[in-house]
């Protein structure tokens, strides 16, 4: 899910400004303009009308910027301090993903089974990470590397610089896919 852009943001106000919305206004009829009205809102996207799980927002962003294979965008979700099961930091996790996502020329992401536990200043994600992509044709790499894999991640996200940003994360083969 995307978050809304100010375009999206601003639908209704360009149909509140329309010709269409002055014509019936200066015509007197009101329930026009409300049924108008109650179009633009029942047609505006979802994000535009309910405040966006912050939570959420962190793990679709991860995903986006995986699915485009930008290491950066993944980077941007994950704490200063951020450590795996493994203890590998911030400059291990940059160089492993700008590996990873330089071997393929494609990748998918669904996530399934998902759940989030909140408390005031932390949020455990689990769920199952089903990746598809195409590998790179360059020596031979096509031959050794997965088109698809399942793993099963456990996160657990902070609040840093006014969003929930990933502070440890673990993963491992899913089993039950």
């Amino acid at each position: 899910m995307r978050a809304a852009s100010a375009e999206d943001r601003s639908l209704a106000e360009k149909i509140i400004r329309s010709r269409f919305w002055h014509a019936s206004r200066a015509a007197g009829s009101r329930p026009l303009r409300i049924a108008a009205l109650g179009l633009c809102l029942a047609a505006a996207p979802p994000a535009c009308r309910e405040k966006a799980d912050p939570v959420r927002q962190a793990l679709d962003s991860i995903v986006e910027a995986a699915q485009d294979r930008d290491p950066d965008g993944v980077l941007e979700n994950l704490s200063s301090d951020f450590r795996d099961a493994n203890g590998t930091g911030l400059s291990e996790a940059q160089s492993t993903l700008r590996r990873y996502f330089a071997a393929y020329e494609s990748l998918q992401i669904a996530i399934a089974d998902l759940s989030v536990e909140r408390a005031p200043n932390a949020a455990r994600v689990t769920f199952r990470a089903d990746l598809s992509g195409k590998p790179r044709r360059i020596g031979g790499l096509e031959g050794y590397l997965p088109r698809s894999s399942s793993y099963r991640f456990d996160l657990r996200l902070v609040p840093e610089e006014d969003r929930w940003k990933v502070a440890w994360a673990s993963y491992a083969p899913a089993e039950d896919r």
